[in-house]
């Protein structure tokens, strides 16, 4: 088990959904930022992930976002809804914990979950187990059609303005240029010690249009083969809402693009048959996002972040995770970016 969490610390995390009962770990799995532990409790399978890694969590840091998207997720019909939004979110932010007795199609089914550190110091979830396996693992076009699909149907959440993040959903609107401005500066800043001067001042100098027609929507913001779950052929569910965000649906096709598949070698890389029939899947729109100016301007935004992320995991002395490439690719990525722009 993994020694940051005790026997004791799962049995309290779990005593609001079953008081007295002793949880059995079945695995655990550490992540870049999770820890998942997989857990019976009277026959039955639940995943408890916990925010164990908080040190490099770049977003809201008390919130478990699953419990927001859900809600967002069933209202979506009834078309933007800021305000009603914002009323929703702000008990929920109250609140710090609680039942779901609500699901959504495609998430996976939260039984509870808790950002008050007090059962334990981290925020966490518990959910349904999904007995399925990574999107990668199924390299198939039809798979990656029906996520394409299912990205879509996350998409028709849509917001009258944009936000900062999802404490500011009604309160706070910015503008997008706003938004893009700060979140790139933000990364080159941080990357600044890391990059060549040159670069970083092609980067800073990009062309950011002072308007865009793309209205703002829900992102996963990790939308990626490791967190599309597949069963019996279908995709059981979109996990890991850690990153979600309001903002722009080219955001979401970025991490498909260069995570698409496993290679031979075993790491994540892009992989066109596959990618496009992602993009195909998702519906006509699909093609008018990966070839816009939008969409490069995100490539390289999404670049720099992980970049970013990477190397602060080796400055930190944390491992990469198994199957993704090292920060020196991505600064590989940002300059073919930028030459291809050029050209």
């Amino acid at each position: 088990m993994d020694s940051m969490l005790t026997t004791s610390q799962i049995a309290r995390a779990f005593s609001p959904l079953f008081p007295g009962a002793t949880p059995h770990v079945q695995q655990v799995f550490a992540g870049n930022i999770n820890t998942i532990v997989h857990v019976a409790v009277d026959d039955h399978s639940y995943g408890l992930r916990v925010r164990t890694q908080e040190q490099v969590y770049r977003y809201e840091p008390n919130l478990i976002k699953e419990a927001f998207v859900l809600w967002l997720m069933r209202h979506a019909t009834s078309g933007r809804c800021d305000a009603e939004a914002a009323h929703a979110f702000a008990r929920l932010t109250a609140a710090q914990r609680g039942l779901v007795t609500e699901h959504s199609e495609g998430l996976p089914v939260v039984r509870y979950y808790d950002w008050s550190r007090t059962a334990l110091p981290y925020p966490y979830c518990i959910y349904d187990w999904i007995d399925g396996v990574p999107l990668w693992e199924c390299p198939h076009e039809r798979l990656y059609a029906l996520a394409g699909q299912t990205l879509a149907r996350i998409h028709r959440v849509q917001f009258a303005a944009f936000y900062a993040d999802f404490l500011a959903v009604g309160v706070h609107p910015v503008s997008w240029p706003e938004r893009y401005r700060v979140a790139l500066d933000k990364e080159l800043t941080a990357a600044r010690v890391h990059l060549a001067r040159t670069l970083v001042e092609e980067l800073h100098a990009l062309a950011v249009p002072s308007s865009i027609a793309t209205a703002p929507c829900l992102v996963h913001n990790d939308f990626a083969p490791g967190n599309i779950l597949v069963r019996d052929g279908d995709i059981a569910a979109v996990i890991d809402w850690d990153n979600a965000v309001i903002d722009v649906p080219h955001l979401d096709f970025v991490k498909m693009k260069y995570w698409t598949a496993k290679n031979a070698t075993d790491e994540l890389a892009h992989e066109p048959a596959l990618f496009d029939a992602f993009v195909d899947g998702y519906g006509p729109t699909g093609r008018d996002i990966t070839e816009s100016p939008l969409f490069r301007l995100y490539e390289v935004l999404w670049l720099l972040r992980v970049f970013n992320f990477e190397r602060s995991k080796e400055e930190s002395g944390l491992a990469r995770a198994p199957g993704y490439p090292a920060a020196a690719v991505y600064e590989r990525y940002l300059m073919a970016r930028l030459h291809s722009s050029r050209a």
